[in-house]
């Protein structure tokens, strides 16, 4: 059963992603850009280094600004790992000037309430990011809206019941100080498929063990 806080953290986990910082409403494309493309193959290489646990040093073109989009919607990967200083160095590394301070302040406070919500669990927790599509809706040599396409995958032993979320983050980019940086994001609900008819409803306990011996793509240790 999931305990009582559990809607609470994962209302917050959703929103590691930042997708608290504006509108839900998503941006039309500009008569310029023509339909978005919608993209499903393996995402474009980009970041030339590593900044206080996030990649940065991406190019100027629309493979940069995919590659940063991609790597700001699904960054709670890291952050729910990081200390609250850790937290605020990353945001920082990514953000532009005029919205670091934003971003800092809401992302901290989220993610140390769920690292506290989730420390509650006697077991492993499982949680996941992971993009699955991108469009880019448009893109200048200053500025490029990115939507992307992911899931998130979460499960802790007496707090949170083995679960899926499917988000559509829409990512606002700048070009400063020489790299994409995060403006803003947002995002809305779904696209969201059915589950298969095979599958069934797991706890998190017999979850856990059914991934006795898993190790994550990211190579990260589930914690």
């Amino acid at each position: 059963m999931i305990a009582a806080g559990a809607l609470v953290v994962v209302a917050i986990l959703v929103a590691l992603a930042m997708g608290t910082t504006g509108s839900n409403e998503r941006r039309a494309p500009t008569a310029t850009t023509g339909p978005p493309r919608v993209q499903t193959s393996a995402v474009p290489s980009g970041p030339a280094e590593e900044r206080a646990g996030m990649p940065v040093g991406y190019s100027r073109d629309e493979t940069g600004a995919v590659s940063a989009a991609v790597a700001f919607a699904t960054a709670s990967q890291r952050w729910l790992y990081f200390g609250d200083d850790e937290v605020e160095a990353a945001v920082r590394a990514i953000a532009t000037p005029s919205s670091a301070d934003e971003l800092v302040a809401r992302v901290v406070e989220e993610v140390s309430k769920a690292r506290e919500q989730l420390g509650e669990s006697p077991g492993r927790v499982w949680w996941l990011v992971r993009p699955l599509a991108w469009s880019v809706l448009d893109r200048s040599d200053e500025r490029a809206t990115v939507e992307v396409w992911a899931v998130t995958v979460l499960s802790a032993a007496e707090v949170a019941a083995p679960q899926a979320e499917w988000r559509t983050f829409t990512v606002d980019l700048a070009w400063s100080g020489g790299d994409w940086t995060l403006e803003d994001i947002r995002d809305t609900a779904g696209p969201t498929p059915m589950v298969g008819p095979g599958d069934r409803p797991w706890d998190a306990i017999p979850f856990d063990e059914a991934l006795e011996g898993f190790v994550r793509l990211d190579g990260e240790p589930v914690r």
